[in-house]
C-alpha cells in the first residue's frame, strides 16, 4: 500500500475507492498500532459508505460480506492477489451504523449552530454542529465548535483559529493536477 499510495503506515489519509460501489477506504495506521502488538503483524482498518450496494467484485453487499470476502473486495480495487497478499490476515467486520452519519447528504440548515439562534444558556459541541467552511471528522471540528459555544456563551473576547481552507491552496492545487498526470 506504501508503494501504490506514497503514504507512508501512520502518516497519511484514508486512502478512498471512489469508484467503489461501497465507496470503499482504508487507513494505513502507525505501527504499531496496539500495545505489545507483534513486530510482523499489520494492523490497518477501513468502512465503507454504502454498505447496502452490491460491490464490484463480490455480489453482494458489505453488510452481509464475511471478512475474507470484504478483502477479496479490497484486493479487487488494487489489482492484488488475495492469496499471496492476504494469505494469512484476519479481517474482522463490524457494524457501526452511526459511524459515517456525519457524512451523509444534507443541507446547510440541517444541523444546529454551536449556539442555537436566540439560545443564551444552551451551546452544542459535537461533530454535529455547523460550522459553515469546516470539514467535520477531525480533532479542530470538535474543538473549533466546543470554542464557539464557550467563547460566545460566556461573551469571551478571544479569536478562535482560523479555517485553514487547503483546497484554495495554489500549492495543494498544483501538486493535485501534478498527481494526477504523473
Amino acid at each position: 500500500m506504501q508503494a501504490l499510495s506514497g503514504n507512508v503506515a501512520g502518516t497519511g489519509g484514508l486512502v478512498t475507492f471512489k469508484d467503489s460501489n461501497w465507496l470503499m477506504s482504508v487507513v494505513l495506521a502507525h505501527q504499531p498500532h496496539f500495545a505489545n502488538q507483534p513486530t510482523d503483524v499489520q494492523v490497518f482498518w477501513g468502512y465503507a459508505l454504502h454498505p447496502d450496494r452490491i460491490g464490484d467484485f463480490v455480489a453482494k453487499p458489505i453488510a452481509d460480506c464475511t471478512g475474507a470476502e470484504i478483502l477479496q473486495e479490497l484486493c479487487g480495487h488494487l489489482n492484488f492477489d488475495l492469496a499471496t497478499t492476504f494469505a494469512a490476515a484476519n479481517c474482522i467486520p463490524c457494524r457501526m451504523p452511526y459511524i459515517t452519519s456525519m457524512f451523509m447528504p444534507r443541507t446547510a440548515t440541517d444541523r444546529p449552530l454551536p449556539v442555537p439562534a436566540n439560545s443564551h444558556n444552551l451551546g452544542l459541541v459535537s461533530q454535529f454542529v455547523e460550522i459553515p467552511e469546516d470539514v467535520v471528522f477531525t480533532v479542530e471540528y470538535s474543538v473549533r465548535a466546543a470554542q464557539m459555544a464557550v467563547y460566545q456563551l460566556l461573551d469571551i473576547d478571544k479569536e478562535i483559529p482560523p479555517i485553514l481552507h487547503h483546497d484554495r491552496s495554489l500549492k495543494v492545487n498544483f501538486d493535485a493536477v501534478v498527481k494526477a498526470f504523473a
